[in-house]
């Protein structure tokens, strides 16, 4: 009886494996020979479950986001705003060496594709619109100004923990950001709606 494959699952194993050869390698340096020689395939079922490298690419970094943003989803589960804030920058504390490896990794896709003309991205665009409704709703906030200071925060606080790894940690970090959040919604007469 033939092996029955679920195409959908496979292509998603072999997206997770490829993550660590892109942390490892850089975008720039694998070719789609060495991604399946890294991962024990033949080139041809790579070229099979993805059209090119850019392609491959580009839905590593949907299913790694989705995949974040369901984990952190189910680490979120708080009534308050604040209390969802916290689970959430808990949550990246907890991976933070994963996600400063994601972000390095879509800044040299970034300066590989895009160095000369300096466009935007669209699959970072993308995946921006279609998760920042799906982080809206984890962290509970109708308010996109917030959120997004709350996500370029958190990008600045992982690369700026390459800089400084030993000055102050992570979680340190995150409490003086919700601290500043506390202020800012307590300002905005927001903070007696937290509890709903």
């Amino acid at each position: 009886m033939p092996k029955i494959v679920d195409h959908d699952q496979y292509r998603r194993e072999l997206l997770n494996q490829c993550f660590e050869l892109f942390a490892e390698k850089g975008y720039a340096a694998l070719t789609m020979r060495q991604i399946a020689q890294g991962l024990g395939v033949s080139t041809g079922t790579l070229y099979h479950y993805f059209p090119s490298k850019e392609g491959l690419f580009e839905q590593l970094v949907r299913e790694t986001t989705l995949q974040d943003i369901q984990n952190a989803i189910a680490a979120g589960q708080h009534e308050c705003v604040l209390g969802r804030i916290e689970a959430a920058l808990e949550f990246v504390a907890q991976n933070e060496d994963f996600l400063r490896k994601k972000m390095l990794i879509w800044i040299e896709f970034y300066q590989h594709q895009h160095r000369e003309s300096g466009a935007p991205i669209e699959v970072f665009q993308a995946v921006w619109q279609e998760s920042k409704q799906q982080i809206a709703a984890l962290l509970g906030l109708d308010d996109p100004q917030l959120m997004g200071f709350l996500c370029c925060a958190v990008d600045g606080i992982l690369l700026h923990r390459i800089y400084e790894p030993q000055s102050c940690s992570f979680r340190d970090r995150a409490r003086l950001l919700v601290d500043m959040v506390r202020l800012y919604l307590r300002d905005r007469g927001s903070l007696p709606t937290l509890n709903n």
